[in-house]
């Protein structure tokens, strides 16, 4: 079966580092899912427009998600225009606001509306040089509590919370995604998901208790989503990263057919693809 790779950044259009992504797509047998944009703090990766060309070079391992802007205001409008240029989906990072600011809530209801899935960043982000410019409540803006609202308010939405809050929110992350049915995570983070054991992975998703839950204990793992947090130039992330996902399944005794939708059956179920 091909893997789905919900969460790979965009960051450089060099042609030897794109092959090396795409013949590393193709030795793990997977879909990654790419996306750029600008304003990351002080960061930028690269536009839409060539993460887009990219993902269209290279249909057989490569998607492509729009980084939308969540500034002073948002336009909806920019979602629909991301969906006539064939984006599979939308990225969200660094809000101006908290990510649940009545500004934003009409591109989700574009998003839902157009059936394109959503990937927010939560929990921690680096400082930048940009933090004494803006200063605004940057972590508070991304918490995870910020998609509870957007998840009750556009249930046919399916929201991938990437990072699962990071380290610092990663109870109240869990919390959530156990209660909506349209609320996903991934485990991704350049490392942090090595920070995941499996015993606390299983305090986190596991029902409690699970006496009560014997018709699908599993429901929790169900809610997990690959994504690596892999970079264009450094694809040794998502294959490390798939390691880590496969042994800590393995460990917690996660069935097989659990471990596919993991792994790229659910993903491919909001895109309407075959794996």
């Amino acid at each position: 079966m091909k893997k789905i790779d919900f969460h790979v950044h965009c960051n450089t259009a060099s042609a030897s580092d794109v092959e090396k992504l795409v013949q590393t797509a193709r030795k793990t047998d997977s879909l990654m899912v790419l996306s750029g944009g600008l304003r990351y703090g002080s960061e930028d990766y690269l536009p839409n427009e060539q993460v887009l060309e990219i993902s269209q070079r290279y249909p057989d391992v490569f998607l492509a998600l729009a980084k939308a802007d969540l500034w002073e205001t948002a336009d909806a409008s920019q979602i629909f225009r991301f969906k006539e240029q064939g984006f599979a989906g939308v990225k969200f990072i660094y809000p101006w606001h908290a990510y649940d600011h009545d500004f934003y809530m009409p591109v989700y209801a574009a998003c839902e509306k157009l059936d394109m899935p959503v990937l927010f960043h939560t929990g921690l982000f680096r400082a930048s040089k940009m933090d004494s410019v803006h200063q605004r409540p940057m972590l508070k803006n991304m918490h995870p509590l910020n998609l509870d609202r957007i998840a009750r308010s556009f249930p046919k939405l399916k929201i991938v919370m990437a990072h699962m809050g990071t380290r610092i929110f990663r109870e109240e992350a869990a919390e959530l995604v156990r209660s909506h049915s349209n609320l996903y995570a991934d485990l991704a983070g350049c490392g942090s998901w090595l920070g995941v054991s499996p015993e606390k992975l299983d305090s986190l998703l596991a029902p409690a208790p699970k006496v009560f839950y014997r018709s699908n204990i599993w429901a929790g793992y169900e809610k997990l989503i690959f994504g690596s947090d892999s970079y264009v130039n450094m694809p040794e992330i998502h294959e490390e990263a798939m390691e880590c996902y496969k042994n800590l399944l393995f460990v917690n005794g996660v069935p097989a057919e659990v471990q596919d939708k993991i792994m790229g059956k659910t993903v491919a179920g909001w895109l309407g693809i075959d794996i």
